[in-house]
């Protein structure tokens, strides 16, 4: 029997990207937009654009031209760190902080209809699948 486990997860992570695009589409944003804002939506404290690259495990360029369209679109600002004035710190404005409780509230939706499907067991399995290809072997 052969298993096609890689082209599964990425055939599911495309779908996945999908629906949410398709979602945030309606907030004139992209999924990986509607994932910074629930990120730092979620954290109280100082989130640093480096915070963001190894948050999402994208490339400083990457995090820098999503967070300028987001500037551009006034959903965050870019300061100079508290901590480190050499660090961008990122925030969410006004306007970004109105999308939190939708972003929250569709998020929360997608995580509810799987553990309508699957049994926490199931879930904590597949969590331990994904860790494994994230490169996170500590489990």
């Amino acid at each position: 029997m052969v298993h096609d486990t890689g082209r599964f997860l990425k055939i599911a992570a495309r779908q996945l990207t999908k629906d949410f695009d398709q979602f945030a589409r309606n907030y004139d944003l992209t999924a990986t937009q509607m994932s910074i804002i629930d990120h730092l939506g979620r954290n109280s404290i100082e989130i640093l654009q480096k915070d963001i690259e190894e948050e999402f495990n994208i490339r400083r360029s990457t995090a820098t031209l999503v967070l300028q369209r987001m500037e551009k679109k006034g959903l965050v600002e870019r300061t100079a760190a508290k901590r480190d004035a050499r660090q961008k710190a990122v925030s969410l404005t006004q306007k970004g902080q109105q999308l939190v409780k939708i972003v929250s509230d569709y998020m929360n939706h997608q995580q509810h209809l799987l553990q309508q499907h699957f049994s926490n067991e199931e879930i904590k399995t597949f969590e331990k699948i994904l860790h494994y290809y994230m490169g996170d072997y500590k489990f």
